[in-house]
């Protein structure tokens, strides 16, 4: 009795098998790659399937195989991956992220750090969103919110101007007509250069009292004087919807007072600036 078991067929026709199955392992190997069919007949080979753009060349896979190109017809179906390596190359050419930040892959999640402008960290929270019905993860909360650079300047001088009022008035003297000029000319100004810059700026006017007087009266002359100021900025073209108000009363001084005579500095309408 002859045992054959170990003997191999060494024909041509078997070798060509053997190397095609050497090069459909080696696709079913690779991320982004799914074989459905695959058959040799007549010494032609056909294999279809599935292929994310990003994922290797099946022409180029088979390069060392052995297997003759010319006798190989694929047939390929776009489809994306969900492999985290190719979803993050796909996440950086549509997010197209700031150098400040990194997206990479940790495990099976995608994660961001770094700084961004509100409006890129937005774009990214709806993809989030996006991914999350998908069963992927894209962790945002490593994010900073930056404020680019040109806008600086001008914020910090928006923030040191204050407009001053007369003890018990809740509207600005005269004298303070040129400070409401220039002011509404700088914030129509970061309004534009801040929508430029993808983010929108907003403006908190904030009234001040002193300490004179009840201290119901003190929280009503604040919030009556943020809201003449925006009144005011509003007819001086700058965009209301942009004018946040709110009045602090006596709980947020420039200076220390004696309440029975008052400060100036206090009796005042300061403004904060915030980026979204």
């Amino acid at each position: 009795v002859f045992d054959i078991s170990k003997v191999r067929d060494v024909s041509p026709e078997a070798r060509a098998a053997e190397h095609w199955q050497t090069y459909v392992s080696r696709l079913e190997a690779q991320p982004g790659i799914i074989v459905a069919q695959q058959r040799a007949r007549g010494g032609h080979f056909y294999i279809s399937g599935l292929r994310d753009p990003q994922a290797a060349d099946p022409q180029a896979l088979l390069s060392g195989t052995g297997v003759d190109p010319a006798r190989v017809h694929s047939q390929w179906q776009f489809y994306q991956s969900l492999d985290p390596k190719f979803v993050l190359k796909r996440l950086v050419a549509s997010l197209a992220p700031p150098k400040s930040v990194r997206l990479m892959t940790i495990q099976d999640r995608i994660v961001a750090v770094g700084e961004a402008p509100a409006a890129w960290i937005n774009r990214a929270r709806v993809a989030s969103q996006q991914l999350s019905a998908d069963g992927l993860s894209l962790d945002i909360s490593e994010l900073r919110e930056s404020t680019p650079q040109e806008l600086t300047h001008l914020r910090d001088a928006i923030q040191a101007v204050d407009i001053f009022f007369d003890s018990g008035k809740a509207v600005p003297g005269p004298e303070q007509l040129p400070v409401l000029d220039k002011l509404a000319n700088q914030l129509k100004e970061l309004a534009k250069d801040a929508r430029e810059a993808g983010v929108t700026a907003q403006f908190m006017l904030t009234g001040h009292s002193d300490a004179t007087g009840r201290e119901t009266a003190k929280v009503s002359i604040s919030a009556a004087r943020a809201e003449t100021v925006r009144a005011l900025l509003k007819k001086r073209g700058v965009d209301p919807e942009l004018l946040l108000v709110r009045g602090a009363g006596t709980f947020e001084p420039a200076e220390a007072e004696d309440s029975r005579t008052g400060s100036s500095a206090n009796r005042r309408v300061s403004v904060t600036v915030n980026f979204h």
